[in-house]
């Protein structure tokens, strides 16, 4: 160990040279070399797998967070363990130097091989951790970034909105009597207004979605609050245990349901709008109904990607729901026509779901296995 040090610090490798990382990396060193030792006195064994082995990777991916937190680069902890190798293999050398030629031969042939597949083990682990320490950074950077916008957004844009509808309400009562011809221009621009609000809201709620989801019925109320400016009725409900959805189905179903429901705020002007989300352990099942003024919904285009003219406009969200829905092997169907509202039904299977076969649910002919029926 003395060596490895000394050759650190001529490497003038900040591992070896400041005494605050030393400790770390002596103890790193000891625990491979352990292992490189434990391994040639079992030569029939398998060493790298095993408890022992696990726990001691652990350890390597735990120093590589610590490492890159303390701002240590990752090629100093290459380097390091370079030299490590070098420095046991000259040992190792020096110890057989008495040996036969041919078995000095195998017996150093075998130590290199195995400290080298112990090393590059414990440098994937350490890399791990350094990998894992930095997509946190970004990820915390861009989620600050994103917040940061939707302040900036909800502070300027969102003032100046909430102004220009304290003109208009002004000029409304001062200058446009009951009978003015111009009051259904002011309308308009109210509506005009109004959707602007919307949009604005909804970019904002977009924004502060950066991070995983931790609850998709926190997350589904906090979006239609920010959508809900006209103050409308709206349920939202989540049964069954959220547990059970991995983080991409969570998020994926969240950003469908986004999408609805910012569809239903923008177009709809409906009186209500209800969400019911069922998770199961082998599906989850959810229905979303508006009672808006609806449209002319031609289902055998929605979700065509053959047609690019259905993605701008009105139905261009409505592709990106059945494709997203398509990507994790479930379905999304939109029933709707003009004056009678829009109901979304939706259903993915979750990776589990065959484990759950013989948890009493039927099979209907022509259907996914658990797939939700009417």
């Amino acid at each position: 160990m003395a060596r490895y040090r000394d050759a650190l610090e001529k490497a003038d490798n900040p591992l070896g040279k400041l005494p605050e990382l030393w400790e770390d990396t002596r103890s790193h060193a000891d625990l491979i070399l352990t292992r490189w030792a434990r391994a040639l006195d079992i030569p029939d064994e398998d060493e790298s797998t095993g408890i022992a082995a696990a726990l001691d990777l652990s350890g390597s991916s735990s120093l590589g967070t610590r490492r890159a937190i303390s701002g240590v680069r990752l090629v100093d902890s290459l380097r390091a363990l370079e030299t490590l190798t070098h420095t046991a293999l000259a040992t190792a050398e020096r110890f057989t130097a008495d040996a036969p030629a041919e078995e000095r031969h195998h017996l150093m042939g075998r130590a290199a091989q195995v400290l080298n597949r112990i090393g590059s083990q414990h440098t994937q682990a350490a890399v791990f951790g350094y990998d894992a320490h930095l997509l946190r950074q970004i990820d915390r950077v861009n989620t600050d970034e994103r917040d940061r916008l939707a302040r900036d957004i909800h502070d300027l844009l969102g003032n100046s909105l909430a102004l220009a509808f304290r003109h208009l309400e002004l000029y409304r009562l001062t200058a446009a009597g009951p009978g003015d011809p111009r009051r259904a221009h002011l309308s308009a621009l109210d509506d005009a207004l109004q959707e602007a609000v919307g949009f604005t809201r909804g970019l904002i709620s977009g924004l502060r979605h950066g991070a995983p989801l931790i609850s998709l019925e926190a997350e589904l109320r906090d979006c239609a609050g920010a959508l809900n400016f006209r103050g409308l009725p709206v349920r939202v409900t989540v049964s069954g245990d959220e547990t059970w959805l991995p983080v991409p189905h969570r998020t994926e179903l969240f950003l469908i349901l986004r999408e609805f429901l910012r569809n239903s705020f923008t177009h709809a002007a409906p009186q209500s709008i209800s969400i019911d989300v069922c998770i199961k352990p082998n599906r989850v099942e959810a229905a979303a109904y508006d009672d808006g003024r609806g449209f002319d919904h031609d289902d055998t285009r929605i979700g065509n990607a053959r047609h690019p003219e259905d993605r701008v406009g009105h139905q261009g969200g409505l592709v990106m729901m059945r494709e997203r829905a398509r990507e994790l092997d479930g379905s999304c169907q939109l029933q709707s026509r003009p004056g009678a509202g829009t109901r979304l039904t939706l259903w993915l299977p979750l990776p589990e779901w065959h484990a759950a076969q013989g948890s009493g649910d039927s099979v209907v002919a022509g259907e996914p296995t658990g797939a939700p029926r009417s």
